[in-house]
Protein backbone atom coordinates (compact mmCIF):
# COMPACT_ATOMS: atom_id res chain seq x y z
CA UNK A 1 0.00 0.00 0.00
CA UNK A 2 1.70 3.65 -1.05
CA UNK A 3 1.83 6.72 0.77
CA UNK A 4 -1.59 8.01 -0.28
CA UNK A 5 -3.72 5.21 -0.49
CA UNK A 6 -3.23 5.14 3.33
CA UNK A 7 -3.93 8.50 3.98
CA UNK A 8 -7.03 8.01 1.96
CA UNK A 9 -7.45 5.14 3.95
CA UNK A 10 -7.09 7.01 7.11
CA UNK A 11 -9.17 10.17 5.94
CA UNK A 12 -11.93 7.91 4.86
CA UNK A 13 -12.39 6.53 8.31
CA UNK A 14 -11.74 9.45 10.46
CA UNK A 15 -14.29 10.84 8.57
CA UNK A 16 -16.62 8.06 10.39
CA UNK A 17 -15.56 7.92 13.21
CA UNK A 18 -18.44 6.41 15.01
CA UNK A 19 -17.95 2.52 13.08
CA UNK A 20 -14.56 2.17 14.28
CA UNK A 21 -15.92 3.01 17.84
CA UNK A 22 -18.61 1.00 17.78
CA UNK A 23 -16.78 -1.87 16.60
CA UNK A 24 -14.04 -1.55 19.63
CA UNK A 25 -16.81 -1.29 21.71
CA UNK A 26 -18.57 -3.89 20.51
CA UNK A 27 -15.64 -6.20 20.83
CA UNK A 28 -14.78 -5.59 23.99
CA UNK A 29 -18.56 -6.80 25.00
CA UNK A 30 -19.19 -7.33 28.91
CA UNK A 31 -16.44 -9.27 31.14
CA UNK A 32 -17.87 -10.64 33.67
CA UNK A 33 -15.15 -11.81 37.01
CA UNK A 34 -15.27 -13.70 39.99
CA UNK A 35 -13.85 -12.35 42.74
CA UNK A 36 -13.33 -13.19 46.60
CA UNK A 37 -12.24 -11.39 50.14
CA UNK A 38 -12.19 -13.27 53.31
CA UNK A 39 -15.52 -12.91 55.15
CA UNK A 40 -16.83 -10.58 52.82
CA UNK A 41 -20.60 -10.01 53.11
CA UNK A 42 -23.02 -9.99 50.38
CA UNK A 43 -23.90 -6.13 51.33
CA UNK A 44 -20.31 -5.26 51.43
CA UNK A 45 -19.49 -7.23 47.86
CA UNK A 46 -21.81 -5.16 46.54
CA UNK A 47 -21.24 -1.72 47.91
CA UNK A 48 -17.57 -2.04 46.55
CA UNK A 49 -18.74 -3.99 43.53
CA UNK A 50 -20.85 -0.50 42.67
CA UNK A 51 -18.63 1.83 43.68
CA UNK A 52 -15.79 0.22 41.48
CA UNK A 53 -18.14 0.29 38.79
CA UNK A 54 -19.55 3.80 39.48
CA UNK A 55 -16.09 5.40 39.27
CA UNK A 56 -15.25 3.62 36.28
CA UNK A 57 -17.95 4.66 33.84
CA UNK A 58 -18.13 5.91 31.18
CA UNK A 59 -20.98 7.78 28.99
CA UNK A 60 -20.43 6.15 25.51
CA UNK A 61 -22.85 8.10 22.87
CA UNK A 62 -22.92 6.04 19.59
CA UNK A 63 -25.80 8.49 18.43
CA UNK A 64 -28.68 10.59 19.90
CA UNK A 65 -30.71 7.39 20.21
CA UNK A 66 -27.93 5.19 21.39
CA UNK A 67 -26.28 6.18 24.93
CA UNK A 68 -25.25 3.52 27.02
CA UNK A 69 -22.39 3.28 29.75
CA UNK A 70 -19.58 1.48 29.68
CA UNK A 71 -17.61 0.55 33.29
CA UNK A 72 -13.86 0.68 31.75
CA UNK A 73 -12.90 -2.98 32.74
CA UNK A 74 -9.17 -2.25 34.04
CA UNK A 75 -10.12 0.63 36.04
CA UNK A 76 -13.00 -1.77 37.87
CA UNK A 77 -10.25 -4.88 38.42
CA UNK A 78 -8.01 -2.16 39.55
CA UNK A 79 -10.47 -1.04 41.92
CA UNK A 80 -11.37 -4.01 43.31
CA UNK A 81 -8.05 -4.91 44.11
CA UNK A 82 -7.33 -1.61 45.81
CA UNK A 83 -10.48 -2.62 48.04
CA UNK A 84 -8.75 -6.36 49.12
CA UNK A 85 -10.58 -8.56 46.22
CA UNK A 86 -8.36 -11.28 44.52
CA UNK A 87 -9.53 -13.44 41.36
CA UNK A 88 -11.56 -16.13 41.38
CA UNK A 89 -14.32 -17.03 44.02
CA UNK A 90 -17.60 -16.87 44.75
CA UNK A 91 -18.62 -12.97 44.08
CA UNK A 92 -19.59 -11.97 40.32
CA UNK A 93 -18.78 -8.84 39.28
CA UNK A 94 -19.14 -7.11 35.93
CA UNK A 95 -17.32 -4.48 33.66
CA UNK A 96 -17.66 -3.63 29.99
CA UNK A 97 -21.37 -2.49 29.42
CA UNK A 98 -23.48 -2.03 31.98
CA UNK A 99 -27.33 -3.43 31.53
CA UNK A 100 -29.28 -1.45 33.58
Amino acid sequence: MNLPSVRQACRAAMSRPVLPIALALLLTACATTTWSRPTTTVVEFERDNQACQHMNSRTVSISPALVQTYVMPAGYARCMEEEGYTHGGRWEGHSGWRHE
